[in-house]
């Protein structure tokens, strides 16, 4: 009984799907909890550094005689609830948010003041006891209770370290019923539950204070909410995504999510061990005005202010579906691996192959290959994933040799090579051109030439071996493009984007093969291909991470993988290194 009546009164995030209009795509509603802005960081975004602040940052205040508040997030400063004129003070239906910690020894006593009740969740290693009405309580980590204006109470810290707590100040909700007592939580004599947003572990609290586990290297869905939803980062270091941008979380600091109702949110654990925080909604609703779990698709009542539309056309189209098409829209559900793709059948790393020879001289590591298999959502062989090509494979060229056609090679295929590293030499009759890192060129079938590495180094490349479809005419001239000149975009939030070369300049299948960068603590826009949608990335520089289905993996260079195609399978790169990263992208 106490588990129903604790869950309702919590009501746990919302799983519904995050949806994300695709790159290319039209406006994005607002009134979805799962919808975000898809548009690049501009000077219309709300500052999210604004929305979070540390307790350190705060002076203490006395209240109930010996109980030393800090402030983390306080009262709304400034007419505009997505742009405050002060660091921290962003709150409209909470008061405060605090850190409240009681001396070892010392005793506060009091009660709250008129229209106003204060939640506490103690945490850390301090011990204590609260007395209301004759009637005495333990405290220690994991304890809740809510002080009102109905009781009196002492409490008393008997520990050897401070007694410390997070505190939530806000009104009394109306029609609340006087409190004849203090009623307590203990977290750790409640079931956990696997919440929403695939993997927030939660037992409650009180009122709407919640404490939530997050697994080791996994990722909780990113959503976006209308209302007024707030965070405590309570143990461990997480990543936190807010808005377009990702920044460390450290204990003692807390974040609200900006109003927008289209500012995506989530929190990483890109450790090894677990983390803990407490989630918390607004008054008179303790769950935060997430309705029910494991819903999909599911709209929010509240009509916050209007987002920013989509931009009318990114760099390339297609990617995550097409033209106003929403396969944006991301399966929010708790994680099933018994229904569910297995992402890593969809991964490949060049160093976990074997070499072939190819053109005589190249030695080719394929890591993704043509499908295995009658269905394109179940690959049978890892990495045996494509549909519109042979292979994606990373390719080596020693100094002084030279790669020259081979009979029968490209058969029903054509090669595309993007130059990562080293310089070169290729020739095809009179035409003759030096080759360096991202330039391109296509060798289709029956083509003569020579292609030398004229370096003390190995040339090494990345080729696509696309199927010639029916009715397309390969070239019969060698091509080889340099577009490092054109000027680059940037789309899905942070990618810093270049197309090498193009279908109108020679690919038969895929619109561009894409060069794109991203640099040290982002994270790009997570959304999903479309249903039949081909995606395909290659990690070319530097290890990141990535967002892929409902899980964080490590995605180090030399890894391609396609996103399966099933219209709500997440994907999003990941950069919290030191250093810039890069990748090839290609979709049709």
């Amino acid at each position: 009984m106490k588990n129903k009546i604790l869950f309702s009164s919590i009501a746990l995030c919302l799983a519904c799907a995050s949806g994300f209009a695709q790159r290319g795509g039209g406006g994005q509603s607002t009134a979805r909890e799962d919808g975000l802005d898809p548009t690049p960081i501009g000077p219309s975004d709300p500052n999210v550094g604004m929305f979070i602040n540390d307790w350190r940052s705060s002076k203490p205040r006395a209240m109930y005689g010996k109980l030393a508040f800090r402030d983390i997030l306080t009262k709304l400063e400034g007419p505009d609830p997505r742009h405050p004129a002060k660091k921290g003070a962003v709150l409209t239906a909470i008061t405060a948010i605090s850190y409240a910690t009681l001396d070892p020894g010392a005793t506060a006593s009091g009660r709250s003041q008129a229209g106003e009740r204060q939640v506490f969740y103690a945490t850390g290693g301090g011990a204590g006891q609260i007395t209301v009405n004759s009637k005495s309580w333990d405290v220690k980590d994991g304890i809740g209770f809510t002080l009102t204006p109905d009781f009196d109470f002492k409490m008393t810290s008997t520990g050897k370290e401070p007694l410390a707590f997070y505190v939530r100040t806000e009104p009394v909700p109306a029609n609340t019923p006087p409190s004849e007592s203090l009623v307590v939580v203990n977290r750790f004599d409640l079931d956990r539950r696997v919440g929403a947003h695939w993997v927030h572990i939660c037992n409650g609290g009180p009122n709407g204070m919640n404490l939530c586990t997050i697994a080791p290297q996994t990722m909780p869905q990113p959503h976006s909410h209308p209302g007024e939803e707030c965070w405590i980062m309570v143990k461990g270091e997480s990543i936190l995504s807010l808005g377009k941008t990702v920044q460390r979380m450290t204990p003692g600091q807390a974040y609200k999510i900006p109003p927008t109702g289209l500012v995506a949110h989530s929190n990483l654990n890109m450790t090894e061990e677990p983390i803990e925080m407490i989630f918390m909604g607004p008054a008179g609703n303790g769950g935060g005005g997430r309705g029910g779990r494991g819903g999909q698709g599911a709209a929010n009542t509240a009509d916050p202010p209007a987002g920013p539309a989509a931009p009318a056309a990114a760099a390339q189209a297609g990617r995550g579906g097409g033209q106003g098409t929403d396969y944006a829209r991301l399966d929010g559900s708790a994680v099933n691996r018994a229904t569910e793709q297995d992402v890593d059948m969809f991964m490949g790393n060049w160093h976990d192959t074997f070499p072939h020879i190819v053109h005589g001289n190249m030695y080719f590591r394929d890591m993704l290959t043509a499908l295995t298999g009658p269905d394109a959502l179940h690959p049978i062989r890892k990495g045996a994933v494509l549909v519109n090509a042979e292979a994606v494979s990373y390719a080596m060229l020693e100094p002084g040799s030279s790669a020259h056609p081979v009979e029968g090679e490209l058969n029903g295929i054509q090669q595309t090579f993007v130059v990562n590293s080293g310089t070169g030499v290729i020739t095809s009759g009179t035409q003759k051109t030096e080759l360096s890192r991202d330039m391109a060129f296509t060798l289709a079938p029956g083509l003569d030439f020579n292609l030398t590495a004229t370096g003390d180094k190995y040339m090494t490349f990345y080729v696509v071996s696309e199927k010639l479809p029916q009715g397309f005419t390969p070239k019969t001239t060698l091509q080889v493009v340099d577009n490092r000149a054109k000027t680059p975009t940037t789309t899905a939030w942070v990618d810093n984007e270049h197309p090498l070369i193009t279908k109108a300049e020679g690919l038969s299948q895929y619109g561009a093969l894409i060069r794109v960068e991203q640099n040290t603590m982002t994270m790009s826009r997570p959304y999903s291909a479309g249903k039949d949608v081909e995606e395909i990335w290659i990690a070319t520089d530097g290890d990141s991470d990535m967002l892929f289905g409902k899980m964080l993996k490590k995605l180090p260079g030399g890894t391609a993988y396609k996103v399966p195609p099933t219209g709500i399978t997440a994907h999003a790169n990941i950069n919290v290194s030191g250093k810039t990263t890069g990748f090839l992208y290609m979709v049709k």
